[in-house]
């Protein structure tokens, strides 16, 4: 028998190597990622450019989950580099030239590190001795730790060894980390693997971030839909469940509503409520928003085939749909494919192929997300939107956590991938575009544009609005609208 089979024969017989949990609140722990780990003219360092390569792929998964990026580098004082201090510096003396400011302990300049990234900085080889590493993990929620960087036999040992010692299941990627010799290298994974942590391809770890998307929704939220005077509506489009509320009456005109990007339906309740005079408000939960099911695919295509659906489900006769921001785009695409009585575009984004990016950052709409799924308050998302009534702001904070990240980053790609002005002049009349008077997203030159392209069209300002149109001027938005929705019934 090889000697690696009689390794494995006696680490099976005495029960190592089990798989470790993977929890949904990941952190990244990037370890001694610098130069003078990394480059080999320092005499510390060799060429870990493939590991610093893998570890920028893990890094750019991690922000794309969310997931917290902490990086650690060795770095000494002149006190310690010149004294006698460290004991680890007495048997490693060519560690003493990792001092602090010096080029050896940047970090890779490869390595796309923020200011949202937290640094670690330590004396010893575990990323946790002498550091509040721990603390910073247990505060952020973490439950699970990514391990890679240098050296293998070393620091990355160490700190994954610590890891679970304080209570993480550890994963460490094996492309990401690095040594100065293949045989150390090689004989820190086998331990690891047997004793400490699952050691794993790049493309496992990349797979397992990329598939956090954790929606979740509190009994608070749930409860919110007692005071909503609707019932709940089921369709299916394809292999997603969609999920409606449906203000009634059953015999009027139906209104189908289409929300914004990160809008379940029942933030639109406060639009639908005051319509069921006039007609039958329905609301959609986007798909990966609020009770409907996540998807695969989020471009316009996809969710004009959910209008598609839900029309012909609950056999909606010649309606009016209305959609607000996302939604506007999505009516744009969907209306020229149905009978309708009309439809009402409500600042829709016009950024795309060619034109100025969408004014709200990606980034910013996951820090709302992020917000939101660890727990956050009326006051909180009042920062971000202080224009908005307090029972908005309150709707938004218990159901934003519902909203996928994945629907959210897609359909933010599509504002600047998908042209909105290739399907506006095909809305048929009559239509309607309402934009706000002070709105980044429907600019004076847009509206001007969109005039020129769709003659047909009225366009209505509601001055000092932004692009929350309703939310920040709920009485002149909605005096709007019910005016229209007169004269399209």
């Amino acid at each position: 028998m090889p000697v690696d089979e009689q390794l494995h024969e006696v680490y099976d017989r005495a029960g190592f190597g089990a798989a470790v949990p993977r929890g949904s609140r990941p952190a990244l722990v990037v370890v001694d990622l610098t130069r003078g780990f990394t480059e080999p003219d320092f005499a510390s360092g060799a060429d870990l450019t493939a590991e610093v390569t893998a570890t920028a792929a893990l890094v750019a998964a991690a922000r794309r989950a969310q997931a917290p990026v902490i990086y650690t580098a060795i770095s000494y004082s002149p006190a310690e580099a010149d004294g006698d201090s460290v004991a680890w510096l007495r048997k490693a003396p060519g560690m003493r030239a990792l001092r602090d400011g010096s080029p050896a302990v940047a970090l890779d300049p490869r390595l796309d590190r923020r200011e949202s990234d937290h640094l670690i900085v330590k004396k010893g080889a575990s990323a946790f001795h002498g550091t509040d590493l721990a603390a910073l993990l247990a505060g952020l929620g973490t439950d699970t730790v990514i391990v890679c960087g240098a050296t293998t036999s070393g620091c990355v040992r160490a700190t994954a060894v610590d890891a679970v010692q304080s209570g993480f299941n550890t994963l460490v990627v094996w492309e990401a980390c690095g040594d100065r010799a293949r045989g150390p290298h090689d004989a820190a994974l086998f331990d690891l693997q047997q004793k400490y942590a699952d050691v794993v391809p790049l493309a496992d770890a990349l797979s397992y971030l990329d598939g956090l998307d954790p929606r979740t929704l509190g009994q608070p939220a749930l409860a919110d839909l007692a005071a909503v005077p609707a019932s709940s509506r089921w369709v299916q489009s394809g292999a997603i469940r969609l999920h409606l509320l449906d203000y009634g009456p059953a015999d009027g005109i139906p209104l189908l509503m289409l929300p914004g990007i990160t809008s379940p339906a029942i933030t639109m309740d406060f639009v639908a409520r005051e319509l069921t005079d006039l007609v039958r408000p329905i609301v959609l939960d986007v798909r990966g928003r609020g009770l409907s099911d996540s998807a695969a695919e989020y471009d316009l295509a996809s969710y004009a085939e959910d209008v598609d659906a839900v029309i012909s489900q609950l056999g909606l006769d010649r309606p009016i749909l209305l959609g607000h921001s996302m939604g506007a785009r999505i009516v744009a695409v969907a209306a020229p494919g149905h009978e309708l009585r009309g439809s009402v575009l409500v600042d829709p984004p016009m950024s795309g192929p060619g034109r100025g990016p969408y004014p709200t950052s990606l980034d910013a709409f996951l820090q709302q997300l992020a917000q939101a799924r660890r727990g956050t308050d009326a006051d909180e998302v009042a920062r971000s939107w202080p224009r908005w009534p307090r029972r908005e702001q309150e709707l938004r904070a218990r159901w934003l956590s519902s909203c996928s990240r994945t629907a959210i980053a897609a359909t933010h790609a599509g504002f600047e991938s998908e042209d909105f002005f290739a399907h506006w002049p095909k809305v048929p009349a009559p239509t309607v575009l309402i934009y706000g008077g002070d709105s980044p997203v429907v600019t004076a030159a847009g509206a001007a544009e969109a005039s020129a392209t769709n003659p047909s069209a009225q366009l209505v300002e509601v001055p000092a609005a932004g692009h929350m149109v309703f939310w920040d001027q709920p009485e002149a938005a909605m005096a709007v609208l019910r005016d229209l929705l007169e004269r399209l019934r």
